[in-house]
């Protein structure tokens, strides 16, 4: 599937959803269900099978064909472009314009003359958003073939004040074909505006003179400007082509929350100065964070994803203080700060012994999350004596095929997905991904504290733990989609591992409300190891590492 379909397929249903993660498990089984080639790899056609799940979802909740509607029906020609400027999506209105923007020499590349305007609006959009516009809007010199004005709008997304921005850019254009449609409501609500003002600014954008919207409209021209004059005062704008601008901004700015913009983290100013690096010998710059006491034990956690910053819990400070723990989290390449590598996690463990060695770690132990826990266990099967023990929460592992029947929620999809075509996994996964993070503050915050064990409702409320777990999923889900889904790949693929190579004492740590691993997996994977403890708590897996973390560290 290339670049510019599957983007079709993941654009047409991004919204706000209030059931997509249920209808997405729900729709996506009963796909796989009724396709038997997924069984058969050869047989697989890709972008039908992506195009029913979808279509599917889209038909289950009105929502969900909320960002298609702005995409496919909305009143702009819009094309998104890549960091590098690459298209990588056009709607239905802009197929043409597309055409017109696209090389006659290099493939799927704007043409040089577009290509150097572009670069030359975003550097002015740069230097906006350096001024404290995090999201501008720029003119090009160039028309479309029906004369009207190309404008590039940039979108920056900025996990910290000090991380290098990712950028997406839209070139946008004012389809004149579509003249009756009306204005975003949010858009109207905000400005407040009348249903006559409404109407004017719609003829107004679509090059109406005044003199023809008083003729279409019956009213008078002196009555046109008292209407233009205060759209102009409501809107803080003084010409038409201000006002445009100003409207193009608007419907475009949905994208903004799909690509993460106007991020930056839930921990404090203080906590973002705390992140160190140490370079490997392949080149590799390894980012990583260091609690507690310097002497202290060493403990080194996996974590499930999203960055260190995000995997300590709340009063860390005082409990590895009372553990004498010193906790070591590193940023594997993908998550948080360190950049992707090709073939992670396949060289992970050279990478972390080479990790270890440059800190002088003389005994540690590992601890697991989820995923986390499989390159835990990866690790441990070819760790040498310095290794004292493994601790593993929500312990997820295939480690042969038939492991896959212990696996629940997202994952038993997923799986079938990863056996039949890593590819469409992959991209399948990024959809998920980026689709949940459109609707964090609702949803997922939702799914969260409906999941959280009676013993674990104190915990949270006061230390705030939900917060950090949504943060922590926000930051993943728009920062580190390649690291996480490279992972995902490798954790769903089995692996084979020698568990009776792992001599050190494992505790496997369970919560009743899991979504990912039954309670048949946990006992399964502790009958592999020869020396294992199981731990059985109330709660769902996120919530048990940050509540029960001190416990867990300290067993």
């Amino acid at each position: 599937m290339d670049n510019s379909r599957f983007s079709t397929l993941v654009y047409r249903i991004i919204g706000k959803p209030e059931r997509w993660h249920d209808d997405y498990l729900d729709i996506m089984q009963e796909v796989l269900d009724e396709t038997d080639s997924f069984e058969e790899p050869g047989k697989l056609t890709e972008l039908e099978i992506g195009d029913e799940i979808l279509s599917r979802l889209s038909d289950t909740n009105e929502a969900l064909t909320a960002f298609g509607t702005l995409l496919d029906k909305s009143r702009f020609k819009m094309i998104i472009l890549d960091e590098e400027f690459t298209p990588i999506y056009f709607n239905q209105n802009a197929e043409r314009l597309y055409r017109q923007l696209l090389s006659k020499v290099d493939e799927g590349k704007l043409n040089p003359k577009v290509l150097q305007l572009a670069r030359e609006a975003a550097q002015n959009n740069t230097r906006n958003y350096l001024a404290g516009n995090r999201s501008n809007l720029t003119s090009m010199n160039y028309l479309d073939s029906s004369g009207e004005q190309v404008y590039l709008r940039s979108i920056h997304n900025q996990t910290s004040p000090d991380a290098e921005p990712t950028r997406f850019y839209l070139l946008l254009v004012l389809d004149q074909t579509r003249n009756d449609k009306q204005l975003n409501p949010d858009f109207c609500a905000r400005y407040e505006l009348t249903d006559r003002e409404q109407m004017v600014l719609v003829k107004l954008m679509h090059g109406k003179t005044i003199k023809d919207i008083s003729t279409e409209s019956f009213i008078s021209e002196n009555t046109v400007k008292t209407h233009l004059k205060s759209l102009y005062r409501k809107t803080y704008t003084k010409s038409q082509a201000d006002i445009v601008r100003l409207v193009l901004t608007h419907e475009s700015q949905i994208l903004d929350s799909y690509f993460g913009t106007g991020g930056g983290l839930f921990m404090p100013d203080s906590e973002k100065t705390k992140d160190k690096f140490t370079t490997l010998s392949n080149g590799l710059r390894l980012a990583y964070r260091d609690y507690g006491p310097a002497d202290g034990d060493v403990v080194i956690v996996m974590h499930n994803g999203y960055g260190c910053r995000l995997s300590i819990p709340p009063g860390y400070e005082a409990m590895l203080a009372r553990q004498n723990k010193r906790v070591i989290i590193p940023d594997r390449p993908g998550y948080g700060r360190t950049r992707y590598q090709k073939g992670h996690p396949k060289d992970w463990h050279s990478q972390f012994t080479e990790f270890i060695d440059q800190l002088g770690i003389q005994r540690y132990e590992l601890v697991g999350h989820v995923f986390g826990s499989i390159l835990c266990l990866c690790l441990a099967t070819k760790a040498d004596d310095r290794l004292k023990a493994v601790k593993l929460c929500c312990p997820v592992l295939v480690n042969q095929q038939s492991d896959t029947q212990y696996l629940s929620g997202i994952l038993v999809p997923t799986a079938r997905l990863v056996r039949a075509s890593k590819r469409v996994a992959r991209e399948i996964y990024e959809l998920w991904l980026k689709s949940m993070n459109m609707n964090l503050p609702v949803h997922y915050r939702s799914m969260l504290n409906s999941s959280i064990g009676s013993a674990e409702q104190d915990t949270f409320n006061q230390q705030g733990i939900t917060d950090v777990v949504v943060e922590g999923f926000r930051e993943g889900s728009s920062n580190c989609l390649e690291g996480i889904s490279n992972e995902m790949i490798f954790c769903l693929s089995p692996r084979k591992l020698d568990l009776s190579n792992i001599q050190v004492p494992v505790s496997l740590w369970w919560g009743t409300e899991d979504i990912r691993v039954t309670r048949e997996g946990v006992d399964h994977l502790a009958a592999q190891l020869p020396n294992a403890t199981t731990h059985i708590k109330e709660g769902y897996g996120e919530h048990l590492y940050f509540s029960l973390f001190e416990e867990i560290i300290a067993e």
